[in-house]
């Protein structure tokens, strides 16, 4: 069974010698994280959830934060799409199950890991 948060995050970052994002610039971007468990039958609502929302979102938040607002050029060699979405996917892997993120850079433009 699996669960999913939506996120968003503002940054910039350029990209040396590309033609159209060399020059710095900012995108909204919209993370869908997904999580993957079984569901056990108890007594408690606990024991009936894979993982409680609040309890994933203050995880993703915490890992997502280090990227909201920020030049991204300051944490990465190439802050490219591709880049983004997998330092995320093994940031949020050391903490929660994950089996997919889901990174769109802006409307239309999407990378996606799933384990």
């Amino acid at each position: 069974m699996k669960l999913g948060m939506e996120f968003w995050i503002d940054y910039a970052h350029s990209l040396k010698d590309h033609s159209k994002c060399e020059p710095m610039h900012g995108h909204t971007a919209k993370i869908l994280i997904e999580i993957e468990g079984e569901l056990k039958s108890g007594k408690t609502y606990q024991e009936n959830m894979i993982m409680d929302f609040e309890d994933m979102k203050v995880i993703c938040k915490e890992i997502l934060e280090k990227l909201d607002h920020r030049n991204l050029n300051e944490l990465f060699e190439f802050s490219t799409s591709e880049n983004i979405t997998k330092w995320i996917f093994d940031e949020l892997s050391k903490r929660l199950p994950v089996c997919k993120v889901s990174f769109y850079e802006g409307k239309g433009k999407w990378c996606k890991i799933e384990k």
